[in-house]
């Protein structure tokens, strides 16, 4: 096998190895955000779709986990099928990365929209606050995690003597509008830079892993017609 053939080889495997653990990294990822979208789920609009990003985060990492398989075996074993495949799956793999960039960028396309959404389902809740257990725990549940306070700010809380909801403060006990420890904060602003933050990673990541899945196939295709050419010649030999 000539030099140059040897050197996509094995650059061929080193990005796999690094595909391998960019896929169990998107795997982990997309489960984290899988738990704390489910925390928060109702104070997801429903016309965005925002419960969807985890779940493709952690189909495309097992696939990307899955991928690099065949991307290693092909190269170390020089198994022109293997890498074609390898290939194959990439390019593939791209058509849908380009399709999740054009999903995020067309879901925060509308920013204003998407905050005014977001802000509607936190007033709802904060609203059904006093009248509903599993609302106040939501909505509880939603302060302490994004660190905020009310709909629009601690003000928004209109009990006697200043006083909050636990969930507003840091120490999660003795909470007042005046306390320090206090989230000043709303959250339908604080909702709405979290949903967006997500989508916004989503568009990243997919760009960014397509990228590289058009090196790694340009390599493996290159490695496989390189296998190929070498074999004619043993042939012809």
């Amino acid at each position: 096998m000539g030099c140059s053939t040897t050197v996509v080889k094995y650059l061929v495997f080193f990005f796999n190895l690094v595909f391998a653990i960019a896929g169990a990294g998107l795997l982990a990822l997309g489960i984290l955000l899988k738990l704390k979208n489910d925390d928060i789920q109702n104070f997801i609009p429903d016309k965005y779709h925002l419960g969807l990003p985890p779940i493709l985060l952690i189909a495309i990492g097992s696939v990307i986990f899955v991928t690099a398989f065949f991307g290693c075996c092909g190269a170390i074993k020089e198994s022109t099928c293997m890498l074609t495949t390898f290939a194959i799956i990439l390019l593939t793999l791209l058509i849908v990365q380009i399709a999740i960039a054009a999903y995020a960028f067309l879901q925060v396309g509308d920013t204003a929209d998407l905050r005014s959404s977001v802000t509607q389902v936190v007033d709802k809740s904060f609203n059904q606050y006093n009248s509903s257990k599993a609302v106040q725990e939501e909505f509880d549940f939603l302060q302490s995690f994004l660190h905020c306070c009310g709909v629009d700010g601690v003000h928004d809380w209109k009990w006697e003597g200043g006083k909050l909801p636990n969930s507003c403060c840091s120490s999660n006990k003795n909470c007042t509008v005046a306390a320090t420890n206090a989230y000043k904060d709303g959250c339908g602003d604080k909702a709405y830079k979290w949903f967006k933050n997500g989508l916004d990673l989503l568009g990243i990541l997919a760009v960014a892993i397509a990228t590289i899945e058009i090196i790694g196939a340009i390599f493996a295709l290159c490695l496989s017609s390189s296998i190929k050419n070498q074999l004619r010649r043993e042939a012809y030999a």
